[in-house]
């Protein structure tokens, strides 16, 4: 059994991650001297492309502050306050995500509320959001001001200290490990015959199922000649890789609709979304999905089948079915970039 306590905790908890660079940055904690603690900030600006201003011994204090509290306004990861000699107060401002990515409002309102509340300059708070799984390959949103670390730099800053404590190595173990099962999923995935078998996932590391999914769609788009316009994130019943270029608007019977594609688990969609506030009728519907069905059916690349016939806001049309065990990935996304070669330009001639 995995003895390091990362995993046994829970690798996709924010909070293990969390307390652990809290340990690591705390000035009370002999553990980790200040030229070490030091060393961290310093490998942190750099990688910000931000000057250091400060020295090893300009600093007096560095306090740590987990969930970090604007009242019942906002919370932040993790503050890391550094306290310098001449009464100057420098901010590392950490969100942290696992297996999500936050909204592109959150970033937005936590830098703003941030310099408003501390009222700090900002050239001395420094914004981070870290990435420590899936989220990696995920669709990242506008930033704003933050500066984003995936794994590789997570490491880069914290990995190569003499610091004989399991939490530091099981910790950096635990990091190599994941972005270990980032690059080798797809050979993870040709040790197994069968893709739903989730003790073999889990007995390697990974978390079922939208993880798992997220690193192989990850691979998979590298085999598109579209490999910088899939999207990956959650379609909150399941795990998506979306054409971002895909999206398709249409006016039918005088009413707004959208088509657009996407893979959801091994399938691979066309859907199409309705106005919510004003929705095409559902014969309406039916008769557009005809239509697009025998597009589709005229294709005659790949094996795939028209849908159920549902109505909602979110209606799927048209699926073409893959197995990822048995397919080789650029086979898959080789028949995946003809079929919307032929037939994304007849849907925008509907």
């Amino acid at each position: 059994m995995n003895s390091n306590f990362v995993d046994v905790v829970g690798y996709q908890l924010e909070k293990v991650h969390t307390g652990v660079i809290n340990w690591l940055l705390n000035f009370g904690n002999i553990e980790v001297a200040i030229k070490g603690k030091y060393e961290m900030l310093r490998r942190i600006y750099k990688m910000c492309h931000e000057n250091v201003t400060f020295d090893e011994k300009d600093i007096s204090n560095i306090t740590c502050m987990p969930e970090f509290s604007f009242g019942r306004k906002r919370k932040i990861d993790l503050v890391v306050k550094i306290n310098l000699n001449n009464g100057i107060e420098k901010y590392l401002v950490i969100e942290m995500k696992v297996d999500s990515i936050p909204y592109e409002s959150q970033l937005l309102g936590t830098h703003y509320d941030f310099i408003q509340s501390e009222k700090c300059n900002k050239e001395d708070a420094i914004f981070l959001l870290f990435l420590f799984g899936t989220s990696q390959v995920c669709k990242i949103p506008n930033l704003h001001g933050f500066h984003m670390f995936r794994i590789p730099e997570i490491l880069e800053v914290f990995s190569g200290y003499n610091i004989d404590k399991y939490i530091y190595n099981d910790w950096i173990n635990a990091l190599r490990n994941e972005d270990l099962r980032r690059t080798g999923i797809k050979l993870d995935l040709d040790n197994t015959n069968d893709i739903w078998e989730e003790d073999y996932w889990k007995e390697k590391g990974y978390r079922t199922w939208f993880p798992v999914f997220y690193y192989i769609y990850s691979e998979l788009r590298k085999d598109s000649k579209r490999f910088d316009e899939w999207d990956i994130y959650s379609g909150q019943n399941n795990p998506v890789m979306n054409w971002r270029n895909g999206w398709l608007e249409k006016i039918i019977s005088n009413r707004k609709v959208h088509f657009y594609w996407e893979f959801n688990y091994e399938d691979f969609v066309l859907k199409v979304m309705l106005d919510e506030e004003n929705k095409i009728s559902k014969e309406d519907l039916d008769l557009l999905r005809s239509k697009i069905v025998k597009l589709c059916n005229s294709v005659n690349i790949g094996l795939g089948n028209e849908t159920q016939k549902r109505y909602g806001i979110y209606n799927s049309i048209y699926k073409w079915k893959y197995n990822f065990n048995k397919r080789k990935f650029d086979d898959i996304m080789h028949e995946v970039d003809n079929i919307l070669d032929y037939i994304q330009p007849k849907l925008k001639m509907l």
